[in-house]
């Protein structure tokens, strides 16, 4: 069996369970929820369809992202439609169906910016280690237990200081907000401990990227027959800014900040042309203001667009600079060709900083 298969197994269980949550909350009959505000309920599908995107991604059905978003985007249309059946006796519209369409663009937006770049360095081992995790019952109930744990301080944390700052919010939906964030930080900070120390046993045991048997010694694997570069178990060389030396802060840093600034200022001011949101002096000019819950909805996918669009910038830029690495020294510019890296990894004569050979393992050309 191939590492990760089981766990793939699992996810998918674990998405199809969200797929008949969902289902079930949308076509519950009569349904009615206390909500805090006007159109809190366009949040609520927003949040559910995004999550329900995130969680279907990974099982691997669909590889290609525009197929997989199309397919999405045709889901959430035939949910609100069928809402519209008589024996259902609930409401079907439009603004329903695009905040279903506004949390699967979050979604989308979210896997586009996070992609992983398969020639990044240590990337093979970064998706074994993703497989093995996902492999272990160990790692479902330490997910499961950070839940859990996550969302009772989250919402501790947040009743308790909306009761302090005396805020007009209900208990029970402080409570809820602040599980989520709780939820969403815990989670993630588990994940995060499992595959660094997965990545580190990995390479320690030298194991292949695509079948996970250890003790690989030669440029391909014994069990399976793929070829496996040296460099593929490598620790990366540790930099703070997108894996290349400081003094590229303003193409990888400041540039992609500045380019999501400006389009969130797009985007904001085209939203006030269409009155998404309210200028008091422009209203006689323009249409019926949107309901805050939609708003809020619209909002966040101006900020996922920003965000994304300055992340794939940074990344794409990152990816650029990397690509030069063994051949010019990425701090200094200095030409790097006939200089000797031992054990895959060497120095720049003239500052030092440290390089990789590339991944493929090619011979570097003499300058």
């Amino acid at each position: 069996m191939q590492p990760g298969a089981r766990g793939t197994l699992w996810w998918r269980a674990l998405a199809w369970m969200a797929l008949a949550t969902v289902f079930t909350a949308t076509h519950w009959p009569n349904l009615q929820l206390d909500l805090p505000m006007r159109g809190s309920d366009k949040v609520l599908h927003a949040v559910a369809f995004m999550m329900l995107a995130l969680v279907w991604w990974p099982t691997g059905f669909i590889r290609s992202v525009p197929l997989f978003a199309l397919a999405a985007a045709s889901w959430s249309i035939l949910d609100e439609a069928t809402q519209a059946l008589p024996f259902v006796h609930r409401h079907a519209g439009v603004e329903d169906a695009v905040a279903n369409l506004c949390g699967i663009a979050i979604a989308t937006l979210v896997i586009v910016a996070l992609r992983q770049d398969p020639n990044a360095p240590g990337h093979a081992v970064r998706a074994l280690a993703w497989r093995m995790v996902i492999d272990r019952p160990q790692a479902w109930m330490a997910c499961a237990a950070s839940t859990v744990l996550g969302a009772m301080v989250g919402g501790v944390i947040l009743v308790t200081a909306q009761s302090l700052l005396r805020q007009p919010i209900k208990p029970m939906h402080s409570a809820l907000i602040g599980a989520t964030l709780g939820v969403a930080v815990a989670l993630h900070a588990t994940i995060v401990v499992m595959l660094r120390s997965m990545e580190a046993r990995l390479r320690a045991q030298r194991c292949c990227p695509a079948c996970g048997v250890p003790g690989v010694q030669g440029p391909a694997c014994a069990g399976c027959g793929a070829t496996v570069p040296s460099s593929a178990w490598m620790v990366p060389l540790a930099r703070s800014l997108g894996g290349v030396p400081d003094r590229h802060w303003i193409r990888v840093g400041l540039v992609p900040v500045g380019i999501a600034g400006l389009m969130l200022v797009l985007i904001m001011a085209a939203s006030i042309a269409i009155s998404i949101r309210r200028i008091e002096a422009l209203q006689p000019y323009l249409g019926p203001e949107v309901d805050p819950g939609m708003r809020l909805v619209l909002d966040a996918v101006a900020l996922a667009v920003a965000a994304s669009a300055g992340l794939w910038w940074s990344r794409r830029a990152a990816g650029r600079i990397r690509a030069k690495e063994a051949i010019e020294c990425l701090a200094c510019g200095h030409d790097l060709r006939g200089t000797v890296a031992e054990s895959g990894i060497g120095r720049c004569s003239e500052c030092a900083e440290p390089f990789r050979m590339p991944m493929d393992g090619s011979v570097r050309k003499e300058g």
